[in-house]
């Protein structure tokens, strides 16, 4: 199992227990109460708490509104690790399917109960085959997340997702980030990725990139990371509060070196 998934799992966790809190995920809290893992190596990881936080808070926005919009829609989380988005935004209404490889299904298992509009899909994205078995399940209008997923991947494997999903989602909604090579390259400086083996490997020069990857496929909403960031700028470390205005100036690709992107599948 990707121990990553631990660490916006601890994110929301910290972010709940603030009171001005960007989000509020009291399952986050139990469960970084109950793993065997020591979280005190991720206290140092301001600045990926923070970006966690942002990004979890965006993406759960977007979600909302596809459930406004469409409340007896369908939710797929790809790479849905221990999230709890399901905890935090279900209706009452909207049917849930919540992937991953069957090491992390059988961990959620622990925490998270299933019922009749809320089903697991053990198995990777990479698996050809996993898409018809979304599309068996998806009912009406859908909306697909992959949120900290994607990245690590090679680009025939997320050309392959893209295309995979279009075949079998045409017309939902795809929210899904992605970083540019100057932050696979400086990976090993990040706050919280150095206490861990898994690596960054897919990158595009921009997310529209993507539209390349199956017919019909446009990106609709991109997000900026550092924007979001710095949206909270006392919350940062102070080297970065200084560094980053500077470098976004001398360097104004910076701001788009990691998005958040909302994209519609044809």
């Amino acid at each position: 199992m990707a121990r990553t998934l631990l660490v916006p799992l601890w994110a929301r966790a910290e972010e709940s227990r603030r009171a001005d809190g960007l989000l509020r995920d009291r399952k986050a809290e139990e469960i970084v109460a109950a793993v065997d893992f020591d979280f005190d190596v991720l206290r140092g990881a301001s600045a990926s708490q923070l970006g966690c936080s942002v990004r979890g808070a965006l993406v759960d926005a977007w979600v909302r509104e596809f459930l406004v919009a469409h409340p007896d829609g369908t939710v797929v989380e790809l790479g849905v690790g221990l999230n709890s988005r399901h905890e935090r935004l279900d209706n009452g209404r909207a049917r849930w399917i919540e992937l991953d490889l069957p090491e992390v299904i059988a961990l959620r298992e622990r925490f998270f109960a299933l019922h009749a509009r809320r089903a697991v899909v053990s198995a990777s994205i990479t698996d050809a085959g996993v898409f018809d078995a979304l599309r068996d399940r998806v009912e009406g209008p859908c909306i697909v997340v992959s949120e900290g997923v994607l990245v690590y991947l090679d680009r025939a494997e997320v050309r392959a997702v893209f295309s995979r999903l279009r075949a079998a989602l045409p017309g939902a909604s795809f929210v899904f980030d992605a970083m540019t090579a100057p932050v696979v390259r400086l990976q090993g400086a990040h706050d919280a990725m150095r206490h861990f083996d898994a690596r960054f490997t897919w990158c595009v020069t921009h997310a529209q990139e993507v539209e390349s990857f199956a017919a019909g496929v446009r990106v609709e909403r991109s997000h900026s990371f550092y924007d979001l960031l710095y949206a909270h700028p006392r919350r940062l470390p102070r080297w970065m509060r200084v560094a980053g205005p500077v470098v976004s100036r001398a360097w104004p690709a910076v701001r788009r070196c990691y998005t958040i992107n909302l994209a519609r599948l044809g």
